[in-house]
């Protein structure tokens, strides 16, 4: 069996997911948390096969700090279960060390087959509501949609970047070009869209 601790700080969204894995014999849910510094203390101590964990808790770690720490513990692995589409995070999300970032909102079973494939060693798992572009940006990349999101004006946007006018339309083209998306227009819907 997976041995899963469930952490969230909604006691209401620990007990519905805790109630959802147990469908099937396959997963035991062996503890849950409600703040970061909960979550790492029971997986010091628990030694999950799967940490299934919400983002944006109460507590002293960040959420990017607590996945480090987690994925730094032996044989643990991290799924991200997020209550919103925040496709501009799932990447920084990855790149601190999940293995996937799922969406509260998609069905149970795809919760369940999430954590198999996790706990397997699959990783890049990435709810099918978000986009599948988000997982080929760079770090550079989406500091660049970032800047263009904050700001309206391509000239404080390149000040903002430390790079011309000129660099920064090149790179706006390839990004459109690279997500399939046409244009630098929708490019900046896209980015705006997904919470850059």
């Amino acid at each position: 069996m997976i041995r899963v601790l469930v952490v969230d700080d909604h006691s209401e969204s620990r007990q519905q997911i805790t109630e959802e894995l147990k469908t099937g014999n396959l997963i035991n849910v062996i503890g849950d948390a409600e703040t970061s510094n909960e979550a790492m203390q029971k997986a010091e101590k628990l030694l999950p096969d799967v940490v299934l964990l919400d983002l944006h808790l109460p507590g002293l770690l960040t959420s990017i700090n607590l996945i480090k720490k987690l994925s730094a513990l032996r044989n643990v692995k991290v799924l991200v279960v997020s209550p919103i589409a925040k496709g501009a995070e799932v990447q920084d999300i990855l790149d601190a060390g999940a293995f996937g970032y799922i969406l509260k909102t998609d069905p149970a079973v795809l919760m369940r087959m999430s954590i198999l494939m996790v706990a397997r060693g699959s990783n890049n798992i990435i709810s099918p509501s978000l986009p599948r572009q988000i997982n080929r940006l760079t770090v550079q990349e989406r500091t660049i949609l970032r800047e263009v999101s904050r700001t309206s004006k391509t000239d404080k946007a390149a000040n903002g970047l430390g790079i011309s006018e000129h660099q920064l339309h090149d790179a706006l083209i390839h990004l459109a070009e690279k997500l399939d998306l046409g244009t630098v227009a929708n490019l900046k819907k896209w980015a705006k869209k997904n919470g850059f």
